[in-house]
């Protein structure tokens, strides 16, 4: 079992695998040798055991629907804060840029909602909600000030 990707796996031969190695787990094999087993690493084989310590068998099953952390901001908030980025400038809050990066929408965020993000969390709440965050075009501007200007929108759809 080693060389096989136990993410090509189905979720039911995933379960049952889990369910196996803490069954062996319980009659005294340790995760080291479960880990070789089973193709794992010891990490996994202890997530495995936190699962059953805290939710018993019922633990080990596969988990449905969305898993990762909740959105930080309230659907209330996140369309305020795309009103925002849509009708103002990073200048309105003392920029000196007319682009809406990743950086200056995290410290907006914490300005008006009390919320920190990081910049790459921020990137995801902007797909979210349909929207991109601007990078910076560095080079001669004045070679092609059409091309120049229209990296000086705000958010853009």
């Amino acid at each position: 079992m080693n060389n096989i990707d136990g993410r090509r796996l189905s979720d039911a031969i995933r379960e049952e695998i889990r369910f196996k190695a803490i069954q062996e787990w319980n009659e005294g094999v340790s995760p080291t040798n479960l880990a070789r087993k089973y193709g794992t690493s010891r990490k996994i084989v202890y997530q495995w055991i936190n699962r059953y310590k805290q939710g018993g068998w019922d633990g080990l099953k596969t988990r449905m629907g969305k898993t990762g952390p909740k959105p930080r901001l309230s659907p209330e908030q996140e369309q305020q804060l795309k009103m925002l980025l849509e009708i103002q400038t990073p200048i309105d809050y003392g920029y000196q840029t007319t682009l809406w990066t990743c950086q200056i929408i995290a410290a907006l965020i914490e300005k008006k909602f009390q919320v920190k993000y990081v910049p790459a969390g921020v990137a995801k709440l902007l797909k979210r909600l349909g929207l991109s965050p601007q990078k910076p075009r560095w080079g001669a501007w004045e070679q092609d000030k059409k091309k120049w200007m229209s990296g000086c929108m705000s958010v853009t759809h």
